[in-house]
């Protein structure tokens, strides 16, 4: 669910993202400059993308236990 939820997201995110590049948008929202135009739509893109790649990409859980934690704290102590 959390993965549909994700792409779902995404995919309106870059809908809102193509009708501000389009200037559709306009007749919703009135923006103060184009700057701020711009940032909403750079904000929109990377947010969109960054979602449905959080949607389709594989849970790689990797599982962790008191033994592989006293590994890597006497890993750290031998660098130093």
């Amino acid at each position: 669910m959390k993965r549909l939820l994700s792409i779902t997201s995404g995919v309106v995110c870059l809908y809102l993202a193509y009708i501000t590049g389009t200037g559709e948008i306009l007749n919703y929202i009135n923006f103060a400059d184009p700057l701020n135009e711009m940032g909403f739509f750079a904000c929109l893109t990377v947010m969109g993308g960054m979602l449905i790649f959080c949607g389709v990409a594989k849970d790689n859980k990797v599982p962790c236990s008191r033994e592989l934690d006293m590994e890597m704290a006497n890993e750290s102590e031998n660098i130093q």
